[in-house]
């Protein structure tokens, strides 16, 4: 006879319901936000749900917000407290931030490596206060199972966030209001000091950023952030990252992307979905030539259904965010990551889809421009220049140990047939 424990139990039909709110462990909460100096809050997509309680208590309690890349826009970025995306290549001001708040709020967040860094480097000033009970780490969370499981939290609230937050709300009041004003001064002096930027390429020629940068800019200008429904999709790799870091996110679940499991490939597959879904909204790919090779036969489903998807290829022939850690992990002993690509204006052409070609920033205003007005699907070829994406937070170091733009000759020499002094050890990241 086969005994019972061979046999997998079968998942249980039922959902629990959300947990009942510890109104002790909120008034804690409450209070260790009211004392602190410098506080922050690390927001994730469990928060998704409710941007109005969450920006409401943040300019209440003049806290300057930091949010995982999922969670880009619950909090509009363009807003003074934003501190846009943290993490491994998110914004320093935000990495700075959370290194030195006293108090740090994790709501629908898990402590992800990719925001963390070196967990026995992480939040040294917020270990610190809680230690001396000045301050310490709030994590409010619906899955109780995150708790301790990266980062022991000095008050762990088992709760939606939407729920938690409603409950904060009516007991916050800063007790010392010139200490947090300082604090916000700060943050938006790192802000200015240590903004997103690149290295523009010799010759007139794009990049990457530069891209992203003027898609931004027509799409700010023009209002439609505001007045439409505008949602991005990338593939996995340095454009989807740079995305993260050049366009102004002002609600929530507007980026679609790999988070976690980084697949290449479905940036096209999602685009699809999305304009499916939302048949009114401006639907815009961002995708890496790598990425876009892997699943390019969706075109087909683009122009079968006439999906008004807006593709932008980021065309530098290679797979260039693996080519940099090949660079720092193995010498420069480079393999497979030179993209042996189509021309993709003809690709697209062929399956009788509207596409131009821009490689120089004397045209880039205009071809954006044209390609997000186009009545209809379009794709845009950019060729660009490899560029590394910084800032990053190499394996191994602290949220504030950075590589940083000023640091961009140390990796790359002074040209890409030097090797620069810069070396890492280890395994480099999956």
């Amino acid at each position: 006879q086969v005994p019972d424990a061979v046999f997998r139990k079968s998942a249980p039909t039922a959902v629990d319901g959300p947990p009942m709110l510890d109104m002790a462990l909120i008034d804690k909460a409450v209070q260790m936000l009211n004392k602190a100096k410098r506080p922050i809050f690390y927001v994730g997509q469990g928060a998704n749900h409710c941007p109005e309680i969450l920006t409401a208590i943040a300019k209440k309690a003049n806290v300057p917000v930091t949010t995982t890349l999922h969670a880009m826009g619950v909090f509009d970025e363009r807003d003074p407290l934003s501190l846009h995306m943290l993490g491994m290549h998110g914004a320093a001001y935000a990495n700075f931030a959370i290194q030195n708040a006293d108090c740090i709020v994790a709501i629908g967040s898990r402590f992800d490596d990719r925001t963390t860094g070196v967990v026995n480097k992480y939040a040294p000033k917020a270990r610190a206060a809680e230690a001396d009970g000045t301050g310490g780490i709030i994590h409010i969370n619906i899955d109780r199972t995150t708790f301790g499981k990266v980062v022991k939290a000095t008050i762990p609230i088992w709760a939606d966030s939407e729920h938690a937050l409603t409950a904060m709300e009516p007991g916050i009041e800063t007790e010392d209001t010139a200490s947090r004003e300082a604090w916000v001064k700060q943050c938006q002096d790192w802000k200015e000091q240590y903004a997103f930027g690149y290295v523009k390429a010799p010759g007139g020629r794009i990049k990457t950023q530069q891209v992203i940068e003027a898609t931004n800019d027509f799409l700010q200008k023009s209002g439609w952030m505001d007045s439409k429904d505008v949602f991005f999709c990338t593939g996995v790799g340095n454009h989807q990252m740079m995305s993260c870091q050049f366009i102004r996110w002002n609600r929530p679940r507007q980026m679609i992307t790999s988070g976690s499991l980084g697949v290449m490939g479905a940036g096209l597959p999602f685009s699809v979905g999305v304009q499916v879904a939302n048949p009114k909204a401006l639907t815009i790919l961002i995708d890496g030539d790598g990425s876009f090779g892997m699943t390019n036969m969706d075109l087909q489903t683009v122009v079968r259904y006439n999906l008004p998807v807006k593709i932008a290829i980021m065309n530098d022939a290679r797979q260039q965010m693996v080519w940099i850690w090949q660079r720092l992990f193995f010498d420069g002993r480079h393999i497979s990551v030179d993209n042996v690509n189509p021309d993709f204006v003809k690709l697209a052409q062929a399956w009788g889809m509207e596409a131009a070609m821009c490689d120089n920033e004397a045209d880039l205003p205009a071809a954006v421009e044209k390609w997000l007005n186009f009545d209809g699907p379009m794709l845009m070829d950019f060729r660009v220049v490899p560029d590394i994406c910084l800032p990053m937070v190499a394996p191994g170091k602290a949220l504030d140990e950075m590589i940083l733009l000023e640091d961009r000759e140390a990796i790359f020499g002074k040209s890409e047939d030097e090797m620069g002094t810069m070396k890492f050890e280890g395994l480099a990241p999956s």
